[in-house]
């Protein structure tokens, strides 16, 4: 996927018939996920350009800090999943204060239209933008005669009597439900980070490895299933979320555990006794793992 850091490094020319979802998509959860296959379709379909624009930071982020939610992927890791899934070009729109005091009417037609020559638009059922989110699909719809593109809205997702969406996924996490929040998600919940080697509390000179997460959202303390990704392959084991002064403030930790004793002794050995190099997105490099989330066997409180 060609990723694009603002709307002005996109060229009709080489990308012709955009069609386009746009949206924050936290986490690439389900919904989101047959949003986007119907891009990628309806692209198909006419050979256009399967496109997403989304918006870096988070518009609560900026807007409204103290009431931004903890985001489910990170910028890097959620464009991963969008090119999982085979879009072709995503476009990053930096969200500043200017861009959220554009009344809906100039977003439509200076970015969608004039800049981006948009061809089609997918966008979900509950789809708001503009200032103060006047924007609606019932506008989208009114505007589609007048500037010539085509507007299909996706009705929601249903996943286990629930309506799939970043702000359910993110609640059935802080309650430790990972089982139920995979299932809205289409896949288990990833944690990444660093991996820092330290001594074990209760029995010392034992070392533990543990992440240091870059994700803001951590699933309830507890005990999990996971699969650790390193050195190129997943190993399964179990993870201890806790809070714990040992990177020099209040922080999560994930420690871990995999099952293959030797495994675990090359897992703790092969990593320093210091924050290792920070995980850059594009590659899982020596010193950094994700942990896929499984399932709870032992929850606890911390």
């Amino acid at each position: 996927m060609d990723i694009l850091e603002n709307v002005a490094a996109f060229d009709k020319h080489i990308h012709p018939k955009p069609v386009l979802a746009v949206g924050n998509f936290d986490g690439v959860h389900r919904g989101h996920q047959a949003i986007l296959r119907e891009v990628i379709g309806r692209a198909g379909e006419i050979g256009g350009t399967s496109m997403v624009l989304t918006f870096k930071p988070h518009p609560l982020q900026m807007l409204a800090p103290e009431h931004a939610p903890p985001l489910l992927t990170t910028h890097a890791q959620k464009m991963r999943l969008i090119a999982a899934l085979g879009i072709t070009v995503g476009v990053c729109v930096p969200f500043t204060e200017q861009f959220a005091r554009q009344e809906p009417m100039v977003f439509v037609r200076d970015m969608l239209c004039h800049r981006l020559g948009v061809h089609d638009l997918v966008v979900g059922h509950d789809f708001r933008f503009g200032h103060r989110r006047m924007g609606t699909v019932a506008f989208l719809q009114e505007q589609a005669a007048l500037f010539g593109y085509r507007v299909t809205v996706m009705p929601a997702i249903m996943q286990d009597a629930m309506v799939v969406s970043s702000s359910t996924i993110r609640r059935l996490l802080q309650d430790g439900h990972v089982e139920q929040a995979a299932r809205l998600l289409g896949r288990s919940y990833t944690i990444e980070g660093p991996v820092v080697v330290e001594c074990h509390l209760a029995k010392p000179g034992l070392p533990i490895a543990a992440i240091r997460p870059i994700n803001a959202l951590i699933p309830r303390t507890g005990v999990y299933a996971v699969r650790v990704a390193w050195d190129n392959r997943r190993y399964p084991g179990v993870a201890h979320v806790d809070y714990h002064l040992a990177f020099g403030s209040e922080a999560p930790r994930v420690q871990i555990h995999l099952f293959d004793v030797v495994l675990q002794r090359d897992f703790v050995t092969s990593h320093p006794a210091a924050p290792g190099c920070a995980y850059d997105g594009t590659d899982r490099r020596h010193g950094s793992a994700a942990v896929y989330t499984g399932h709870a066997p032992r929850p606890r409180e911390a």
